[in-house]
């Protein structure tokens, strides 16, 4: 966690002394996640997500946006199965996401954006599972895609994540349980 910390930091750095033009600002919106297991229902479930963004323009069209984002993510169990506790309905967890996305801005107002992320689980359901142990690994790696309009000091998202690993923190026959997120918010560039 500190070494990705201090990478970031150092990139925002060096970026810096050679980028056009640096923002920093803070960004909030909502989550609305599933899962790709039979484990958990289909339907996407509510979330939020907050936290501080360094976006960096290395020419007119492009740039690069790093993220540190708490995301708070609900997903709903599929009745009767075997895995989990009974009575479990929830599957809640909170997670640092740290997004690092390319941006590709084709006018001044409109930036698509699209590159890796990595979560962090702060906190999950404890003994969710009929065994003993966390149900969610510690560690979720995505790709994102969307797209971003630009205002003055204002920004508007929305943008979808794919998980890329397994986050069942158990060993089964089952199928991976893999992240999908449709996220949307707003951001101030301070």
């Amino acid at each position: 966690m500190k070494k990705i910390v201090s990478i970031i930091i150092c990139l925002i750095a060096i970026t810096n002394i050679q980028a056009q033009g640096l923002k920093l600002g803070i960004k909030a919106g909502g989550n609305f996640t599933t899962n790709t297991s039979a484990s958990f229902q289909s339907n996407y479930q509510g979330g939020f997500h907050a936290g501080v963004f360094a976006r960096v323009k290395a020419s007119d069209i492009i740039g690069i946006q790093v993220e540190g984002l708490v995301s708070s993510l609900n997903l709903k169990v599929t009745p009767s199965t075997a895995i989990f506790r009974n009575g479990l309905t929830d599957l809640k967890a909170t997670y640092l996401h740290i997004p690092i996305l390319l941006n590709i801005s084709p006018i001044p107002l409109l930036s698509i954006q699209a590159g890796p992320q990595i979560g962090m689980t702060i906190n999950q359901t404890s003994d969710a599972l009929r065994v003993a142990g966390d149900a969610l690994k510690n560690k979720d790696f995505s790709l994102l895609a969307g797209v971003q309009l630009n205002l003055s000091k204002l920004s508007v998202f929305g943008r979808y994540s794919f998980g890329l690993s397994d986050i069942k923190n158990f060993t089964s026959t089952d199928a991976p349980w893999k992240s999908k997120m449709i996220q949307a918010g707003v951001g101030i560039s301070l």
